[in-house]
């Protein structure tokens, strides 16, 4: 079985690389929350970002979409292995965040 749509992991690298400001505040928001906080959640980091971008930066036409949320858990736990677990994240049998070839692999054994 193969996923096809928006949200595919090759389609977040292409909108990481895009977009790398989001990043760079997810990563941000998400440092400050570890400081007091064991687990905390991925859409509240967003909703952070959102708040920061179109309440006090008056004139942006900035745009983040909720499909993207576990992307940035996934890449922010990945890229800082200290804070792993501190979002909640679902493991499924196929997922968008697996490459194709993961996908592909697994279903040969199903």
């Amino acid at each position: 079985m193969t996923l096809k749509g928006k949200w595919t992991k090759a389609n977040f690298e292409i909108h990481c690389r895009e977009n790398p400001e989001i990043y760079v505040l997810f990563v941000k928001y998400a440092l400050i929350a570890t400081l007091c906080r064991k687990y905390y959640s991925a859409k509240s980091i967003f909703h952070r970002i959102r708040w920061q971008t179109m309440v006090e930066e008056k004139e942006s036409q900035f745009k983040i979409d909720d499909g993207w949320i576990s992307h940035y858990a996934r890449k922010f736990m990945q890229d800082y292995p200290e804070h792993e677990g501190f979002f909640s994240v679902r493991q499924r049998a196929n997922s968008y965040h697996d490459d194709e070839a993961e996908i592909a692999e697994r279903s040969k054994v199903s």
